[in-house]
Protein backbone atom coordinates (compact mmCIF):
# COMPACT_ATOMS: atom_id res chain seq x y z
CA UNK A 1 0.00 0.00 0.00
CA UNK A 2 3.24 2.18 0.57
CA UNK A 3 3.17 3.30 -3.67
CA UNK A 4 -1.03 4.29 -2.87
CA UNK A 5 -0.17 5.92 -0.39
CA UNK A 6 2.10 8.32 -1.71
CA UNK A 7 -0.05 9.58 -4.09
CA UNK A 8 -3.37 9.28 -2.06
CA UNK A 9 -3.68 12.33 -0.19
CA UNK A 10 -4.71 11.51 3.64
CA UNK A 11 -4.37 7.98 3.57
CA UNK A 12 -1.96 7.65 6.22
CA UNK A 13 -4.19 8.99 8.86
CA UNK A 14 -7.06 7.05 7.26
CA UNK A 15 -8.74 4.10 9.53
CA UNK A 16 -8.18 1.05 9.18
CA UNK A 17 -10.13 -2.25 9.03
CA UNK A 18 -8.38 -5.55 10.20
CA UNK A 19 -7.98 -8.88 8.06
CA UNK A 20 -8.38 -12.24 10.35
CA UNK A 21 -7.41 -15.72 9.96
CA UNK A 22 -11.26 -17.79 9.66
CA UNK A 23 -9.68 -21.17 11.20
CA UNK A 24 -7.89 -19.30 14.17
CA UNK A 25 -9.12 -16.13 14.48
CA UNK A 26 -5.82 -14.34 14.27
CA UNK A 27 -5.12 -11.27 13.14
CA UNK A 28 -3.33 -10.96 9.69
CA UNK A 29 -3.07 -7.31 9.43
CA UNK A 30 -4.46 -4.01 8.53
CA UNK A 31 -5.48 -1.86 5.66
CA UNK A 32 -6.74 1.84 5.46
CA UNK A 33 -10.29 2.01 4.88
CA UNK A 34 -10.37 4.69 2.22
CA UNK A 35 -12.93 7.42 1.58
CA UNK A 36 -13.89 9.44 -2.03
CA UNK A 37 -10.80 11.48 -1.57
CA UNK A 38 -8.19 8.47 -2.28
CA UNK A 39 -10.83 6.72 -4.11
CA UNK A 40 -10.92 9.87 -6.47
CA UNK A 41 -6.69 10.40 -6.55
CA UNK A 42 -6.40 6.38 -7.74
CA UNK A 43 -9.11 7.17 -10.14
CA UNK A 44 -7.55 9.89 -11.56
CA UNK A 45 -4.16 8.18 -11.37
CA UNK A 46 -6.02 5.46 -13.57
CA UNK A 47 -7.37 8.17 -16.25
CA UNK A 48 -4.25 10.17 -16.21
CA UNK A 49 -2.42 6.55 -17.24
CA UNK A 50 -4.73 5.19 -19.68
CA UNK A 51 -3.69 6.52 -22.64
CA UNK A 52 -0.21 5.08 -22.87
CA UNK A 53 -1.57 1.97 -21.79
CA UNK A 54 -3.77 1.96 -24.53
CA UNK A 55 -1.37 2.80 -27.46
CA UNK A 56 0.46 0.31 -26.67
CA UNK A 57 -0.99 -2.01 -28.76
CA UNK A 58 -2.03 -5.62 -28.16
CA UNK A 59 1.36 -6.65 -27.94
CA UNK A 60 2.99 -4.44 -25.48
CA UNK A 61 0.49 -5.32 -23.62
CA UNK A 62 0.54 -8.83 -24.14
CA UNK A 63 4.72 -9.06 -23.24
CA UNK A 64 2.93 -6.56 -19.92
CA UNK A 65 0.90 -9.40 -18.98
CA UNK A 66 2.42 -12.61 -19.04
CA UNK A 67 5.12 -10.87 -17.27
CA UNK A 68 2.36 -10.50 -14.60
CA UNK A 69 1.45 -14.07 -14.95
CA UNK A 70 5.51 -14.87 -15.05
CA UNK A 71 5.21 -12.88 -11.29
CA UNK A 72 2.49 -14.88 -10.02
CA UNK A 73 4.14 -17.45 -10.62
CA UNK A 74 7.39 -17.51 -8.78
CA UNK A 75 5.19 -16.19 -5.71
CA UNK A 76 2.60 -18.99 -6.04
CA UNK A 77 3.55 -20.63 -2.56
CA UNK A 78 3.24 -17.01 -0.88
CA UNK A 79 -0.16 -16.15 -2.46
CA UNK A 80 -1.75 -20.21 -1.64
CA UNK A 81 -0.81 -19.61 1.89
CA UNK A 82 -1.86 -15.87 2.18
CA UNK A 83 -5.00 -17.71 0.59
CA UNK A 84 -5.68 -20.31 3.05
CA UNK A 85 -5.42 -18.05 5.44
CA UNK A 86 -7.05 -14.80 4.92
CA UNK A 87 -10.03 -16.99 3.14
CA UNK A 88 -9.74 -20.49 5.26
CA UNK A 89 -10.01 -22.67 1.48
CA UNK A 90 -7.77 -25.97 1.56
CA UNK A 91 -4.44 -25.30 0.41
CA UNK A 92 -5.02 -27.19 -2.47
CA UNK A 93 -7.67 -24.83 -3.87
CA UNK A 94 -5.93 -21.69 -2.85
CA UNK A 95 -3.39 -23.38 -4.93
CA UNK A 96 -6.04 -24.24 -7.88
CA UNK A 97 -7.74 -20.78 -8.16
CA UNK A 98 -4.08 -19.54 -8.33
CA UNK A 99 -3.96 -21.72 -11.29
CA UNK A 100 -6.53 -20.42 -12.90
CA UNK A 101 -5.43 -16.63 -12.46
CA UNK A 102 -2.71 -17.66 -14.20
CA UNK A 103 -4.61 -19.29 -17.09
CA UNK A 104 -6.96 -15.88 -17.17
CA UNK A 105 -3.79 -13.88 -17.30
CA UNK A 106 -2.30 -15.71 -20.64
CA UNK A 107 -5.71 -16.16 -22.63
CA UNK A 108 -5.93 -12.69 -22.85
CA UNK A 109 -2.70 -11.46 -23.15
CA UNK A 110 -2.21 -13.71 -26.10
CA UNK A 111 -5.90 -14.30 -27.53
CA UNK A 112 -7.18 -10.28 -26.66
CA UNK A 113 -5.29 -9.34 -30.23
CA UNK A 114 -7.54 -11.71 -32.04
CA UNK A 115 -11.14 -11.64 -30.41
CA UNK A 116 -10.63 -7.88 -30.52
CA UNK A 117 -9.96 -7.61 -34.32
CA UNK A 118 -11.90 -5.46 -36.77
CA UNK A 119 -15.04 -7.14 -37.05
CA UNK A 120 -16.41 -6.97 -41.29
CA UNK A 121 -19.52 -6.34 -42.01
CA UNK A 122 -21.48 -7.83 -45.25
CA UNK A 123 -24.41 -6.00 -46.15
CA UNK A 124 -26.64 -7.41 -48.48
CA UNK A 125 -28.65 -4.07 -49.13
CA UNK A 126 -27.72 -3.73 -53.14
CA UNK A 127 -27.61 0.32 -52.70
CA UNK A 128 -24.96 -0.39 -50.12
CA UNK A 129 -22.33 -2.28 -52.53
CA UNK A 130 -19.70 -0.34 -52.72
CA UNK A 131 -19.13 0.47 -48.85
CA UNK A 132 -17.25 -1.52 -46.61
CA UNK A 133 -18.05 -1.53 -43.55
CA UNK A 134 -16.97 -3.54 -40.39
CA UNK A 135 -16.98 -2.93 -36.40
CA UNK A 136 -13.96 -1.93 -34.31
CA UNK A 137 -13.47 -2.02 -30.64
CA UNK A 138 -12.16 0.32 -28.20
CA UNK A 139 -10.87 0.36 -24.66
CA UNK A 140 -13.19 1.77 -22.34
CA UNK A 141 -10.68 4.05 -20.07
CA UNK A 142 -10.91 2.95 -16.18
CA UNK A 143 -12.82 -0.36 -15.15
CA UNK A 144 -13.32 -0.68 -11.50
CA UNK A 145 -13.57 -4.32 -9.94
CA UNK A 146 -15.27 -5.02 -6.82
CA UNK A 147 -14.29 -8.33 -6.19
CA UNK A 148 -16.02 -10.95 -3.52
CA UNK A 149 -13.84 -12.32 -0.47
CA UNK A 150 -15.03 -16.43 -1.82
CA UNK A 151 -12.69 -16.48 -4.42
CA UNK A 152 -10.95 -12.98 -4.16
CA UNK A 153 -8.20 -13.53 -6.79
CA UNK A 154 -9.76 -15.91 -9.16
CA UNK A 155 -13.17 -13.95 -9.27
CA UNK A 156 -11.01 -10.72 -9.55
CA UNK A 157 -8.44 -11.74 -12.11
CA UNK A 158 -11.10 -12.81 -14.78
CA UNK A 159 -12.02 -9.47 -15.10
CA UNK A 160 -8.85 -7.62 -14.50
CA UNK A 161 -7.09 -9.72 -17.12
CA UNK A 162 -9.87 -8.83 -19.54
CA UNK A 163 -10.06 -5.22 -18.62
CA UNK A 164 -5.94 -4.68 -19.00
CA UNK A 165 -5.62 -6.76 -22.48
CA UNK A 166 -8.29 -4.75 -23.97
CA UNK A 167 -6.29 -1.40 -22.85
CA UNK A 168 -8.23 -0.17 -20.03
CA UNK A 169 -6.92 0.75 -16.68
CA UNK A 170 -8.05 -1.28 -13.59
CA UNK A 171 -8.98 -0.15 -10.12
CA UNK A 172 -9.48 -2.90 -7.95
CA UNK A 173 -11.23 -2.54 -4.66
CA UNK A 174 -11.06 -5.99 -2.76
CA UNK A 175 -13.01 -7.19 0.06
CA UNK A 176 -12.94 -6.28 3.37
CA UNK A 177 -13.01 -9.47 4.00
CA UNK A 178 -9.90 -10.15 1.75
CA UNK A 179 -7.88 -7.01 1.56
CA UNK A 180 -4.70 -8.05 2.09
CA UNK A 181 -4.84 -10.58 -1.51
CA UNK A 182 -5.88 -7.37 -3.11
CA UNK A 183 -3.16 -6.13 -1.73
CA UNK A 184 -0.95 -8.63 -2.58
CA UNK A 185 -2.18 -8.29 -6.11
CA UNK A 186 -1.12 -4.90 -6.27
CA UNK A 187 2.58 -5.31 -4.78
CA UNK A 188 2.62 -8.48 -7.86
CA UNK A 189 1.90 -6.25 -10.27
CA UNK A 190 4.47 -3.07 -9.16
CA UNK A 191 7.05 -6.14 -8.94
CA UNK A 192 5.97 -7.33 -13.03
CA UNK A 193 6.36 -3.50 -14.04
CA UNK A 194 3.01 -2.98 -14.89
CA UNK A 195 2.81 1.21 -15.40
CA UNK A 196 1.97 3.20 -12.73
CA UNK A 197 -1.89 3.81 -12.17
CA UNK A 198 -2.99 1.35 -14.52
CA UNK A 199 -3.67 -1.31 -11.66
CA UNK A 200 -4.40 0.53 -8.50
CA UNK A 201 -6.08 -1.40 -5.62
CA UNK A 202 -8.33 0.69 -2.77
CA UNK A 203 -9.56 -1.47 0.24
CA UNK A 204 -12.01 -0.74 2.39
CA UNK A 205 -15.53 -0.96 3.28
CA UNK A 206 -18.78 -0.76 1.83
CA UNK A 207 -18.53 3.06 1.82
CA UNK A 208 -14.79 2.63 0.05
CA UNK A 209 -17.14 0.56 -2.68
CA UNK A 210 -19.61 2.99 -2.66
CA UNK A 211 -17.10 5.90 -3.37
CA UNK A 212 -15.96 3.84 -6.40
CA UNK A 213 -19.38 3.15 -8.28
CA UNK A 214 -19.77 7.16 -7.68
CA UNK A 215 -16.56 8.14 -9.37
CA UNK A 216 -15.64 8.90 -12.67
CA UNK A 217 -14.99 5.63 -14.14
CA UNK A 218 -16.51 3.86 -17.53
CA UNK A 219 -17.37 0.23 -16.62
CA UNK A 220 -18.17 -1.35 -12.82
CA UNK A 221 -17.67 -4.87 -11.91
CA UNK A 222 -19.02 -6.33 -9.22
CA UNK A 223 -19.49 -10.23 -7.59
CA UNK A 224 -21.52 -10.47 -4.38
CA UNK A 225 -24.92 -10.59 -3.05
CA UNK A 226 -27.97 -9.47 -5.24
CA UNK A 227 -28.95 -6.48 -2.71
CA UNK A 228 -25.36 -4.62 -3.19
CA UNK A 229 -25.15 -5.48 -6.62
CA UNK A 230 -28.57 -3.65 -6.94
CA UNK A 231 -27.36 -0.72 -5.33
CA UNK A 232 -24.07 -0.74 -7.22
CA UNK A 233 -26.23 -1.16 -10.60
CA UNK A 234 -28.39 1.58 -9.65
CA UNK A 235 -25.24 4.22 -8.28
CA UNK A 236 -23.36 3.14 -11.71
CA UNK A 237 -26.64 3.65 -13.71
CA UNK A 238 -27.13 6.79 -12.22
CA UNK A 239 -24.42 8.23 -14.51
CA UNK A 240 -24.84 5.71 -16.96
CA UNK A 241 -21.72 4.02 -16.52
CA UNK A 242 -22.44 -0.09 -17.78
CA UNK A 243 -22.20 -2.49 -15.15
CA UNK A 244 -20.81 -6.14 -15.00
CA UNK A 245 -23.14 -7.56 -11.89
CA UNK A 246 -22.42 -11.63 -10.95
CA UNK A 247 -24.62 -12.41 -7.81
CA UNK A 248 -26.18 -14.74 -6.12
CA UNK A 249 -27.46 -18.22 -7.06
CA UNK A 250 -30.12 -20.85 -5.20
CA UNK A 251 -28.34 -23.35 -7.89
CA UNK A 252 -30.31 -26.81 -8.17
CA UNK A 253 -29.35 -29.87 -8.92
CA UNK A 254 -31.20 -32.61 -10.64
CA UNK A 255 -30.82 -36.83 -10.64
CA UNK A 256 -32.09 -38.65 -13.01
CA UNK A 257 -33.47 -42.23 -12.15
CA UNK A 258 -30.74 -43.45 -14.75
CA UNK A 259 -27.99 -41.99 -13.13
CA UNK A 260 -24.96 -43.73 -11.84
CA UNK A 261 -25.71 -43.21 -8.12
CA UNK A 262 -21.78 -43.55 -6.94
CA UNK A 263 -20.90 -40.96 -9.52
CA UNK A 264 -23.77 -38.90 -8.62
CA UNK A 265 -23.38 -38.78 -5.20
CA UNK A 266 -19.88 -38.13 -5.33
CA UNK A 267 -20.49 -35.04 -7.37
CA UNK A 268 -23.36 -33.57 -5.38
CA UNK A 269 -20.74 -33.75 -2.08
CA UNK A 270 -18.04 -31.70 -4.18
CA UNK A 271 -20.69 -29.23 -5.74
CA UNK A 272 -22.55 -28.53 -2.45
CA UNK A 273 -19.39 -28.14 0.21
CA UNK A 274 -15.87 -27.23 -2.17
CA UNK A 275 -14.95 -23.97 -0.60
CA UNK A 276 -17.16 -24.85 2.71
CA UNK A 277 -19.97 -24.20 0.13
CA UNK A 278 -19.30 -20.35 0.00
CA UNK A 279 -19.57 -20.44 -4.19
CA UNK A 280 -22.07 -18.55 -5.91
CA UNK A 281 -22.44 -21.72 -8.15
CA UNK A 282 -22.52 -24.25 -5.18
CA UNK A 283 -25.13 -27.18 -5.11
CA UNK A 284 -27.39 -25.32 -2.78
CA UNK A 285 -30.84 -27.75 -3.72
CA UNK A 286 -30.95 -31.35 -4.97
CA UNK A 287 -34.25 -32.74 -6.82
CA UNK A 288 -33.53 -36.33 -6.78
CA UNK A 289 -35.97 -39.00 -8.55
CA UNK A 290 -38.30 -41.06 -5.90
CA UNK A 291 -36.98 -44.20 -7.44
CA UNK A 292 -33.58 -43.43 -6.65
CA UNK A 293 -34.00 -40.97 -3.90
CA UNK A 294 -33.20 -43.41 -0.63
CA UNK A 295 -30.36 -45.09 -2.13
CA UNK A 296 -28.78 -42.12 -3.02
CA UNK A 297 -29.25 -39.99 -0.37
CA UNK A 298 -27.51 -42.74 1.91
CA UNK A 299 -24.15 -42.57 -0.43
CA UNK A 300 -24.68 -38.80 -0.61
CA UNK A 301 -24.77 -39.12 3.29
CA UNK A 302 -22.16 -41.59 3.70
CA UNK A 303 -19.76 -39.09 1.85
CA UNK A 304 -20.30 -36.05 3.53
CA UNK A 305 -19.75 -37.24 6.94
CA UNK A 306 -16.46 -39.38 5.55
CA UNK A 307 -14.89 -35.21 4.84
CA UNK A 308 -12.50 -34.24 6.74
CA UNK A 309 -13.07 -30.75 8.32
CA UNK A 310 -10.25 -28.17 9.72
CA UNK A 311 -7.01 -25.37 9.11
CA UNK A 312 -7.02 -25.24 5.36
CA UNK A 313 -2.87 -25.77 5.93
CA UNK A 314 -3.81 -28.65 7.21
CA UNK A 315 -3.08 -31.15 3.98
CA UNK A 316 -5.44 -33.78 5.23
CA UNK A 317 -8.57 -30.65 5.18
CA UNK A 318 -11.13 -30.90 2.57
CA UNK A 319 -13.64 -28.35 4.14
CA UNK A 320 -12.34 -25.47 5.52
CA UNK A 321 -14.05 -22.82 7.87
CA UNK A 322 -16.72 -19.96 7.04
CA UNK A 323 -15.47 -16.98 6.70
CA UNK A 324 -16.73 -15.07 9.97
CA UNK A 325 -19.45 -15.45 12.41
CA UNK A 326 -21.86 -13.74 10.77
CA UNK A 327 -21.75 -16.44 8.23
CA UNK A 328 -22.00 -18.93 10.61
CA UNK A 329 -25.17 -17.96 12.45
CA UNK A 330 -26.55 -17.59 8.69
CA UNK A 331 -26.46 -21.30 8.48
CA UNK A 332 -27.33 -21.72 11.97
CA UNK A 333 -30.64 -19.63 11.38
CA UNK A 334 -31.40 -21.75 8.08
CA UNK A 335 -30.85 -25.01 9.87
CA UNK A 336 -33.12 -24.08 12.32
CA UNK A 337 -36.21 -22.61 10.94
CA UNK A 338 -35.64 -26.21 8.84
CA UNK A 339 -35.98 -28.57 11.92
CA UNK A 340 -38.90 -26.34 13.34
CA UNK A 341 -40.89 -26.91 10.03
CA UNK A 342 -40.01 -30.80 9.85
CA UNK A 343 -37.01 -30.98 7.97
CA UNK A 344 -34.45 -33.98 9.29
CA UNK A 345 -30.74 -33.24 9.97
CA UNK A 346 -28.68 -36.71 8.23
CA UNK A 347 -25.26 -35.34 9.31
CA UNK A 348 -23.97 -32.20 10.45
CA UNK A 349 -26.18 -29.69 11.71
CA UNK A 350 -24.24 -28.33 14.66
CA UNK A 351 -21.12 -25.91 14.61
CA UNK A 352 -17.86 -27.71 15.53
CA UNK A 353 -16.32 -26.91 19.48
CA UNK A 354 -12.86 -24.78 19.47
CA UNK A 355 -11.90 -21.72 17.58
CA UNK A 356 -12.74 -20.89 14.37
CA UNK A 357 -15.87 -20.48 12.35
CA UNK A 358 -16.60 -24.46 11.40
CA UNK A 359 -19.56 -26.00 10.41
CA UNK A 360 -19.56 -29.51 9.13
CA UNK A 361 -21.06 -31.04 6.28
CA UNK A 362 -24.86 -31.18 6.50
CA UNK A 363 -27.53 -32.75 4.43
CA UNK A 364 -31.17 -32.18 5.52
CA UNK A 365 -34.19 -34.05 3.94
CA UNK A 366 -38.04 -33.55 4.38
CA UNK A 367 -37.37 -30.26 3.14
CA UNK A 368 -40.23 -28.49 2.00
CA UNK A 369 -40.11 -25.12 -0.15
CA UNK A 370 -41.21 -22.44 2.57
CA UNK A 371 -37.85 -23.31 4.45
CA UNK A 372 -34.91 -20.53 4.42
CA UNK A 373 -32.82 -23.50 2.85
CA UNK A 374 -34.62 -23.79 -0.27
CA UNK A 375 -35.78 -19.76 -0.64
CA UNK A 376 -32.64 -18.18 0.52
CA UNK A 377 -29.00 -18.35 -0.75
CA UNK A 378 -27.05 -20.50 1.80
CA UNK A 379 -23.63 -19.56 0.97
CA UNK A 380 -22.42 -22.50 3.08
CA UNK A 381 -22.17 -26.39 3.60
CA UNK A 382 -25.97 -27.42 3.52
CA UNK A 383 -26.99 -29.67 0.82
CA UNK A 384 -31.12 -30.26 1.41
CA UNK A 385 -32.45 -32.87 -0.94
CA UNK A 386 -36.22 -33.73 -2.40
CA UNK A 387 -37.53 -36.74 -3.62
CA UNK A 388 -39.43 -35.41 -6.48
CA UNK A 389 -42.37 -37.86 -9.15
CA UNK A 390 -40.13 -37.44 -12.25
CA UNK A 391 -38.95 -34.76 -14.74
CA UNK A 392 -41.92 -32.03 -14.73
CA UNK A 393 -41.88 -31.72 -11.19
CA UNK A 394 -37.51 -31.34 -11.47
CA UNK A 395 -38.03 -28.61 -13.80
CA UNK A 396 -40.72 -26.71 -12.07
CA UNK A 397 -38.93 -27.01 -9.08
CA UNK A 398 -35.69 -26.01 -10.42
CA UNK A 399 -37.34 -22.69 -11.99
CA UNK A 400 -39.09 -21.72 -9.15
CA UNK A 401 -36.67 -19.26 -7.69
CA UNK A 402 -35.59 -15.80 -8.45
CA UNK A 403 -32.49 -16.53 -9.12
CA UNK A 404 -30.82 -17.82 -12.13
CA UNK A 405 -27.14 -18.37 -11.80
CA UNK A 406 -26.56 -22.40 -12.20
CA UNK A 407 -27.63 -25.92 -12.58
CA UNK A 408 -25.93 -29.38 -12.63
CA UNK A 409 -27.63 -33.09 -14.06
CA UNK A 410 -27.15 -36.04 -13.73
CA UNK A 411 -27.93 -38.66 -16.25
CA UNK A 412 -26.78 -41.38 -17.91
CA UNK A 413 -28.91 -40.38 -20.92
CA UNK A 414 -27.12 -37.38 -22.41
CA UNK A 415 -29.64 -36.01 -24.83
CA UNK A 416 -32.12 -36.16 -21.71
CA UNK A 417 -29.70 -33.97 -19.78
CA UNK A 418 -29.06 -31.80 -22.73
CA UNK A 419 -32.73 -31.44 -23.46
CA UNK A 420 -32.98 -30.13 -20.08
CA UNK A 421 -30.64 -27.94 -19.80
CA UNK A 422 -32.29 -26.06 -22.50
CA UNK A 423 -35.12 -25.71 -20.83
CA UNK A 424 -33.46 -24.61 -16.93
CA UNK A 425 -33.51 -20.79 -16.16
CA UNK A 426 -29.71 -20.53 -15.60
CA UNK A 427 -26.82 -18.66 -17.07
CA UNK A 428 -24.71 -22.02 -16.40
CA UNK A 429 -25.59 -25.64 -17.04
CA UNK A 430 -23.77 -28.51 -16.12
CA UNK A 431 -24.56 -32.34 -16.76
CA UNK A 432 -22.62 -34.99 -15.22
CA UNK A 433 -20.11 -32.63 -13.67
CA UNK A 434 -20.33 -29.09 -11.88
CA UNK A 435 -18.36 -25.88 -11.32
CA UNK A 436 -16.26 -26.78 -14.17
CA UNK A 437 -16.36 -23.69 -16.16
CA UNK A 438 -15.30 -21.14 -13.80
CA UNK A 439 -11.51 -21.47 -13.74
CA UNK A 440 -11.87 -22.05 -17.85
CA UNK A 441 -11.24 -18.44 -19.22
CA UNK A 442 -12.15 -19.65 -22.63
CA UNK A 443 -15.69 -20.03 -21.05
CA UNK A 444 -17.97 -17.19 -20.69
CA UNK A 445 -20.39 -17.18 -17.58
CA UNK A 446 -23.57 -15.02 -16.10
CA UNK A 447 -26.91 -15.11 -14.73
CA UNK A 448 -30.33 -15.23 -15.52
CA UNK A 449 -33.07 -13.21 -13.18
CA UNK A 450 -31.26 -11.60 -10.07
CA UNK A 451 -28.17 -13.40 -10.52
CA UNK A 452 -26.58 -11.42 -12.61
CA UNK A 453 -26.05 -8.88 -16.14
CA UNK A 454 -23.74 -9.80 -18.25
CA UNK A 455 -20.86 -12.27 -18.77
CA UNK A 456 -17.51 -12.86 -17.58
CA UNK A 457 -14.93 -14.74 -18.96
CA UNK A 458 -14.17 -15.92 -23.23
CA UNK A 459 -14.88 -13.34 -25.38
CA UNK A 460 -17.82 -12.15 -23.69
CA UNK A 461 -16.01 -11.29 -21.25
CA UNK A 462 -13.63 -9.00 -23.52
CA UNK A 463 -16.73 -7.55 -25.13
CA UNK A 464 -17.94 -6.31 -21.92
CA UNK A 465 -14.67 -4.24 -21.38
CA UNK A 466 -14.86 -2.20 -24.97
CA UNK A 467 -16.89 -0.07 -26.91
CA UNK A 468 -18.39 -1.36 -30.43
CA UNK A 469 -17.90 1.14 -32.76
CA UNK A 470 -19.57 0.68 -36.36
CA UNK A 471 -17.54 2.05 -39.15
CA UNK A 472 -19.07 2.59 -42.69
CA UNK A 473 -16.98 3.88 -45.38
CA UNK A 474 -18.41 4.89 -48.56
CA UNK A 475 -15.46 3.25 -50.70
CA UNK A 476 -16.27 5.42 -54.61
CA UNK A 477 -17.85 8.84 -52.84
CA UNK A 478 -20.70 8.99 -54.85
CA UNK A 479 -24.00 10.99 -53.90
CA UNK A 480 -26.67 8.74 -52.72
CA UNK A 481 -29.84 8.41 -54.83
CA UNK A 482 -32.10 9.22 -52.04
CA UNK A 483 -30.37 12.47 -51.30
CA UNK A 484 -31.97 16.18 -51.43
CA UNK A 485 -33.11 17.32 -54.22
CA UNK A 486 -36.28 14.98 -54.05
CA UNK A 487 -37.81 13.70 -57.19
CA UNK A 488 -41.08 12.95 -58.13
CA UNK A 489 -40.90 9.33 -59.01
CA UNK A 490 -39.04 8.72 -55.56
CA UNK A 491 -41.55 6.90 -53.85
CA UNK A 492 -42.35 4.49 -56.49
CA UNK A 493 -38.22 3.96 -56.75
CA UNK A 494 -38.44 2.92 -52.98
CA UNK A 495 -41.54 0.91 -53.41
CA UNK A 496 -40.06 -0.71 -56.22
CA UNK A 497 -37.14 -1.60 -54.32
CA UNK A 498 -39.47 -3.49 -51.44
CA UNK A 499 -40.55 -5.72 -54.47
CA UNK A 500 -37.03 -6.26 -55.52
CA UNK A 501 -35.87 -7.19 -52.28
CA UNK A 502 -38.62 -8.79 -50.51
CA UNK A 503 -41.43 -9.72 -53.07
CA UNK A 504 -42.79 -13.31 -52.33
CA UNK A 505 -42.46 -14.42 -55.53
CA UNK A 506 -40.17 -14.26 -58.76
CA UNK A 507 -42.88 -12.22 -61.13
CA UNK A 508 -43.04 -9.43 -58.40
CA UNK A 509 -39.13 -9.20 -57.77
CA UNK A 510 -38.87 -8.82 -61.41
CA UNK A 511 -41.99 -6.30 -62.14
CA UNK A 512 -40.21 -4.57 -58.96
CA UNK A 513 -37.06 -4.56 -60.73
CA UNK A 514 -38.56 -3.19 -63.98
CA UNK A 515 -40.28 -0.10 -61.92
CA UNK A 516 -36.85 0.02 -60.09
CA UNK A 517 -35.15 1.10 -63.39
CA UNK A 518 -37.92 3.24 -64.79
CA UNK A 519 -38.46 5.57 -61.74
CA UNK A 520 -34.59 6.28 -61.17
CA UNK A 521 -33.81 9.76 -60.68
Amino acid sequence: MQELDRTTPGATELPTLTSFDPATGEVLGTVPIMGPEQVGAAVALAREAFPAWRDLGFEGRRRKLLALRDTLVRHKDDVARLYTRENGKPLAEAMTSVLACCDFLAYYAKHAAGLLADEPIHVSNPLQKNHETFLTYEAKGVVAVISPWNYPLLLAMAEISAALAAGNAVVLKPSELTPLLGVKLGELAREAGLPAGIFAVVTGDGRTGAALTAAPVDRVCFTGSVATGTKVGQAAMAHLVPVTLELGGKDPALVLPDADLDFAAQGLVWGAFTNAGQVCASVERAYVHQRIAEPLIAKVVERAKALVVGNGLDPKTEVGPLINQPALERIEAQVADAVAKGARVLTGGQRLPGPGTFYPPTVLVDVTPDMLVMQDETFGPLLPIISVPDEAAMLAAANDSPFGLSATIWTADLDAGKRLARQIQAGSVWINTGLASYGNPLTPRGGYKESGIGKIGGRHGLLEMVNAKLVDVAVHGKPKLWWYPTWPAMVDFVSAGVDVMHGSSIGQRLSGLGKFLKSRR
